[in-house]
């Protein structure tokens, strides 16, 4: 279950918040998952069991740690995040450290990795492998997170799912989640499907992938584009609905022309 607090700062276009995932049996029985936490302790590297703290269930307060033990598989990761038990309940809650993560060569699995507020992802020869998914959780998008690669192989039914929750201070949101220096391959899916987005009156967007709505408003979705120099980047995009007068001021408007008519 996710708990959004959110404070009076903003930042380009997006409302700041406590981006927090209260976890549960759904985060461990995945099948048989464990929950891992980054402590770093070691290196940048992810393959580093030392690197990870974990947690066997739902009801675990006390972190364990091992050389050889790190997120496989179904295994949730979170990156950027500070642990506690609030009320008998495990809570993540994202914070702003700048970490820097090297990632296995195949990034596939069904897992989901949670990225704090300044978590960047990075590979030099990479790729999410063939009929795999995986799933990247951006928090509230109010950060610099970024999956940053070299070479990139994105075989065929590879899936990636991007989640989070953005709420809108301005008018229109783009954010890059996904870049690559060269993309060998790109067969697979990208999805966004799972982004909640809300503009600042508090209107849900509807999330497409039919190009001829790409810009239009109460839209949001992904672009892919690679420039001159061979960068390919995928970013979510949004564009709100209009403000709508209130009944009041739509009274007031009618009450204006009235007598600006006498």
């Amino acid at each position: 279950m996710k708990k959004i607090f959110l404070t009076l700062l903003t930042i380009t276009g997006v409302a700041v918040a406590d981006y927090s995932i209260t976890t549960d049996d759904s985060y461990y029985n995945n099948p048989a998952a464990w929950v891992y936490v980054w402590s770093g302790q070691e290196d940048q590297q992810w393959e580093k069991g030392n690197n990870w703290q974990y947690y066997e269930s739902a009801g675990d307060d006390s972190a364990g740690v091992n050389a050889d033990n790190k997120p496989i598989n179904a295994d949730p990761a979170f990156i950027g995040y500070d642990f506690a038990m609030v009320d008998g309940k495990q809570v993540l809650t994202a914070n702003d450290s700048n970490i820097t993560v090297m990632v296995p060569k195949w990034m596939g699995g069904g897992g989901r990795i949670f990225l704090g507020n300044n978590v960047t992802l990075f590979g030099t020869s990479n790729g999410y492998s063939s009929n795999q998914s995986i799933t990247y959780n951006f928090g509230d998008f109010s950060g610099t997170s970024v999956i940053s690669m070299g070479d990139f192989w994105m075989q065929a039914n590879a899936r990636v799912n991007f989640t989070g929750t953005i709420n809108m201070t301005s008018p229109t949101f783009s954010y890059t989640l996904f870049t690559s220096t060269n993309m060998k391959q790109n067969s697979g899916i990208w999805d966004a499907s799972g982004i909640d987005v809300f503009d600042k009156h508090g209107n849900k967007l509807t999330y497409t992938t039919d190009e001829e709505k790409f810009g239009m408003v109460g839209y949001y979705w992904l672009e892919q584009n690679t420039t001159e120099n061979g960068v390919f980047t995928v970013s979510v995009n949004a564009v709100p609905e209009p403000a709508v007068l209130s009944f009041s001021a739509l009274a007031l408007a009618g009450l204006a022309a009235r007598r600006r008519r006498k």
